[in-house]
């Protein structure tokens, strides 16, 4: 087989070298730059178009081979849930856009035998009309194209500021799917990526604490909130004559992201670990588990030092002490677990203090704030309580009340010096630089709406891609994918989305 497949990549590329030879004159006689930028553009054609026949002989043979189709036809069928449809013909593009006609691939649909469900009419297939091809998706092909160019088009859909621009992008290295089946790849393979990554944090969860990459390290923790518009369709009403949608709502809603990062013993972030984002548009609940679900993976239950760092919200600091009670920790171990009150939001705090006197003069207010100040990084917060008490009288009480408890139940998060001794950081510029790039860069432009599972694949996506995790998360999704496969064949796929983290 071998042999023949040589012969027939040798055909191949003799056909390119005589296309190559006809437009040899034509690229020797150029002498100017934008003649050879042409040039160049029309050789890098040249190398996908060579690269596709490559790809498409190999694909051919390898799903012409009768025993993997049988093996992995009876593979699928075995998880009881599949059974066979028969023969099909199936169009499949490639990374370089060249689509390749595959013949007689077997088909195996859901087995709805003896079940109860609504029947099929000629143009409602229901759930009945869902199956897959088993030899193709222990390849990795899904949605008509290959892993490579699911990956890539996610991918470039996610680091672009649209779907318009990241569709540019993919042309020019000519994968032009059209809109509606670029969205639809990437909205499904996200949608995907995302059920697969709830179940394995839900594993994770549950999991008996093992040996992981945190062991001895200084670890950072820190969530924060963002904020994107969701489109909410009405269920009523009339529906537009020429489009025919219906009105819909775009409420904010505030996404929940995450970061988990390490630091050395002088307080920098180190290298050898890669950070962690991750997000959802779930509650605070939701945002926790995944914290819950990443750190055991990653072992944190032997690191040196557990660091939560964020704003004043409550409903970050209220759940803390479960997650780490979840982690085999001790939350009474201050030496090992420590909570910090991001500094810049403890002083923004003062400001809006500062401006609630009405008489004040802009003097005034920076004498108050550079004295509130001073208390507050020395940690005298009771100092500083009796400077807002003097302030609480009159009509302006109980605004100035509701922040002095800002600062009272948050006491011991506020010891700055201290934290400055042992080389703790105290700025939540990590996970604010993850909300950025993750979600006000990619999701909050101006016009842009968002149905909720296209959000949450999007957010996993920008995390993934951002943390440099992306093509782990790609390998990690197509293998789970199918685990009547994965779980008899050896693979070399990563057993985890993270896959293996730099520190190992």
């Amino acid at each position: 087989m071998l042999n023949d497949v040589l012969l027939k990549l040798r055909a191949k590329v003799g056909d390119l070298t005589e296309s190559i030879a006809g437009k040899l004159s034509g690229w020797l006689a150029v002498r100017d730059s934008t003649g050879f930028r042409s040039m160049e553009l029309e050789v890098g054609g040249v190398g996908r178009q060579l690269a596709d026949e490559v790809v498409a002989t190999v694909l051919q043979e390898i799903v012409a081979d009768p025993t993997l189709q049988a093996e992995a036809s009876l593979a699928a069928r075995q998880c009881g849930e599949l059974r066979h449809g028969g023969t099909r013909e199936v169009e499949v593009t490639l990374l370089g856009g060249k689509k390749v006609r595959l013949k007689r691939i077997e088909y195996v649909k859901p087995n709805r035998r003896g079940k109860p469900g609504r029947p099929r009419r000629s143009g409602n297939r229901g759930a009945g009309g869902v199956g897959i091809y088993p030899v193709l998706a222990i390849l990795g092909i899904w949605f008509g194209v290959t892993p490579a160019v699911a990956g890539e088009v996610s991918r470039q859909v996610a680091d672009s500021d649209s779907v318009r621009a990241g569709r540019a992008a993919l042309a020019r290295r000519g994968i032009d799917l059209g809109h509606k089946r670029t969205l639809r790849i990437v909205n499904k393979f996200g949608a995907r990526a995302v059920e697969q990554r709830q179940k394995w944090l839900e594993q994770m969860r549950r999991a008996p604490l093992v040996r992981g990459v945190l062991r001895g390290k200084r670890v950072v923790v820190a969530t924060d909130g963002g904020r994107l518009r969701e489109r909410v369709s009405a269920t009523r009403g009339r529906r537009n004559a020429k489009t025919g949608h219906r009105r819909y709502d775009a409420p904010w809603r505030e996404p929940k992201l995450l970061t988990i990062y390490t630091i050395g013993e002088d307080g920098t972030i180190e290298d050898e670990f890669q950070p962690v984002y991750d997000g959802t548009l779930g509650d605070a609940d939701a945002i926790f588990a995944m914290l819950e679900g990443y750190l055991k993976a990653l072992g944190v239950h032997e690191a040196g030092e557990l660091i939560f760092l964020g704003d004043g919200a409550e409903w970050i600091w209220n759940r803390v002490p479960n997650l780490v009670k979840a982690l085999d920790l001790d939350p009474s171990d201050s030496g090992r677990v420590r909570q910090v009150i991001d500094w810049p939001h403890a002083v923004g705090v003062l400001h809006e203090i500062a401006a609630i006197p009405a008489n004040w003069s802009e003097k005034d207010k920076q004498s108050w704030i550079r004295r509130a100040t001073k208390c507050l990084h020395a940690g005298k917060i009771d100092a500083l309580l009796e400077l807002i008490d003097a302030l609480a009288v009159g009509r302006r009480a109980k605004s100035i009340t509701e922040h002095r408890d800002y600062f009272a139940r948050n006491s011991e998060r506020m010891q700055y010096v201290t934290f400055e001794e042992a080389k703790i950081p105290t700025g939540s510029g990590a996970i604010e630089s993850a909300i950025r790039r993750v979600v006000n860069m990619r999701m909050k432009s101006n016009g842009m709406f968002w149905l909720e599972v296209n959000a949450e694949s999007m957010l996993l996506l920008r995390s993934y891609l951002k943390a440099g995790y992306f093509d782990t998360l790609t390998d990690w999704s197509m293998a789970t994918a199918v685990p009547w496969w994965t779980s008899r064949t050896s693979t070399h796929a990563p057993s985890t989305p993270l896959g293996v983290p730099k520190a190992v």
